[in-house]
């Protein structure tokens, strides 16, 4: 899912969960939208404008995004830093 997708659904009330996942993969932090469909329930990762998935390098900057979009409050799931530290 896109931004423009997103802002979509954010006005329209539909996104039901956000999680920021931190991805060591994808270089810091990944975006989840579980949001309302027609059929029932949807997950999408958030994606670059060419395709991929959308990291952001720090909490603060997935924050930011998220907040200019509506979004101000999310899920942060932080069980990948663990991974990294772990010897």
């Amino acid at each position: 899912m896109q931004l423009p997708k997103l802002k979509v659904l954010a006005e329209a009330g539909a996104v039901r969960e956000v999680e920021v996942v931190h991805d060591q993969a994808a270089g810091g932090w990944t975006v989840w939208i579980a949001y309302a469909t027609r059929t029932g329930e949807r997950r999408e990762v958030l994606e670059r404008q060419r395709g991929g998935v959308r990291g952001f390098a720090t909490l603060d900057a997935a924050a930011r995004a998220l907040a200019g979009l509506g979004l101000p409050a999310f899920r942060v799931n932080a069980a990948g830093l663990a991974r990294e530290e772990s010897p």
